[in-house]
């Protein structure tokens, strides 16, 4: 009988030799991650255009806009940060002063910050210190911060973690607060859920929401629907 070992021995090992070829070739072909350009912002505004390269800002900075997307941005503190671009990746190593976020997936990090707006949708905000007026506008944002001075939320599917707020607004729906502590909170919309530790003032006004402060005494007013709230002690 006639024996095809010898034949498909040989075509696999063709194969395999062809295979290791063209990673070879793939590895070779492809390119290396370019280095960050550096760029000085010598004391002024700064606009960083589409492009496919990562960017490391110096110096001082004062107004700085980000029109690229799919790239990576560090920059130093500055006095204006605008976010117009999408699935960027942008940390600060100081406070950045007024804040417009908006454009899709962008992920910001940054120490503090001035008056905040996050806007567009799939955003991502957080500061380790404290901000000015921070506002959620549009639908799916999640701002992290450890002290705001007033919050306002409008939109659907917003999320917000905290540490200390000042007066706090939700408009919408789907929304997400969880914080230490607040003077006063208004929920105006369906299907929204807050979690204080310790709250004085708590407004709704719609259905579906729920509600539940874990400390102290707290001032409730409720009207709609199917609303559920739970606090330690009402005033």
């Amino acid at each position: 009988m006639f024996s095809t070992t010898t034949v498909l021995s040989r075509a696999a090992a063709a194969a395999a030799t062809t295979f290791a070829a063209s990673s070879v070739l793939l590895a070779i072909g492809a390119p290396a991650h370019a280095a960050p350009v550096v760029q000085d912002c010598a004391g002024g505004p700064v606009t960083i255009a589409p492009t496919i390269d990562d960017v490391t800002l110096t110096g001082v900075c004062t107004d700085v806009r980000i029109e690229a997307s799919n790239i990576t941005v560090v920059l130093p503190a500055t006095t204006s940060l605008t976010i117009t671009g999408a699935n960027l990746d942008v940390s600060a190593s100081g406070p950045v002063g007024t804040l417009a976020q908006a454009g899709a997936n962008n992920t910001l990090t940054a120490p503090s910050a001035g008056d905040v707006e996050v806007s567009g949708g799939n955003n991502e905000a957080t500061f380790a210190g404290a901000v000015g007026t921070a506002s959620l506008i549009g639908g799916n944002n999640t701002l992290t911060v450890d002290a705001a001075s007033r919050l306002l939320v409008k939109g659907g599917n917003q999320t917000v973690r905290a540490g200390t707020l000042g007066s706090t607004t939700i408009k919408g729906s789907n929304a997400t607060l969880k914080a230490a502590k607040a003077p006063k909170v208004v929920v105006r919309g369906a299907n929204n859920e807050v979690k204080v530790t310790k709250l004085p003032v708590l407004k709704i006004v719609g259905s579906n929401n729920k509600a539940v402060v874990k400390k102290g005494k707290t001032k409730v007013s409720v009207r709609g629907a199917n609303n559920v709230v739970r606090v330690k002690k009402r005033a």
